[in-house]
């Protein structure tokens, strides 16, 4: 019996930013994840440098689906978004609460800071955009810790949607994905 891919859902807020959602959209979609973008209300969504995106759905929709990742792309305002929404919030705890993967990139950490799961945990994210909440800041281009996987911005985003992919599937799917990108 053939598997189903992973699933993973990348939650779409005003003000996120484009260079991390679109690489994490590309590099899952590759390695061949079901990737599904949400916006918090009806409609396309801009991001912070302007570019305006039309997510797959809302989030009203699928508040009550399971994905084996969320992944938070970073951008303000987007991240404060993220953390304000209590619909995000509650899709956090409950994606935690079931030992399944989250992932945040520059300043949707404070995200999942907001939802209390950082407490005690390795977390990177953008210089001064995350308030420490209990947390050790490694400054690290992407830090794995458990469940939760995060990453500094812009220019980690890559690394970022490949370590996702590796935890998503494995370090095959990985490489291959990576070797088409054709990275030194």
């Amino acid at each position: 019996m053939k598997q189903e891919a992973p699933s993973v859902l990348i939650p779409l807020a005003e003000g996120f930013e484009e260079l991390e959602a679109v690489t994490l959209i590309t590099l899952l979609r590759r390695a061949g994840a079901r990737v599904l973008t949400a916006g918090l209300k009806p409609g396309a969504v801009t991001g912070a440098r302007g570019c305006s995106f039309n997510p797959d759905t809302e989030l009203d929709a699928v508040l009550e689906q399971s994905f084996d990742l969320i992944a938070l792309p970073g951008g303000l305002p987007g991240a404060n978004h993220l953390r304000d929404d209590a619909r995000v919030q509650a899709l956090l705890r409950r994606q935690a609460d079931a030992g399944r993967l989250l992932g945040a990139i520059c300043a949707a950490p404070k995200a999942l800071a907001s939802a209390g799961l950082l407490t005690g945990r390795r977390v990177t994210h953008y210089p001064g955009a995350v308030e420490n909440a209990g947390f050790t800041a490694t400054g690290a281009a992407v830090e794995a810790d458990g469940a939760i996987l995060t990453s500094r911005g812009p220019g980690t985003a890559m690394d970022f949607g490949l370590a996702l992919i590796e935890r998503l599937f494995d370090r095959a799917r990985r490489e291959q994905v990576e070797q088409t990108l054709v990275r030194d």
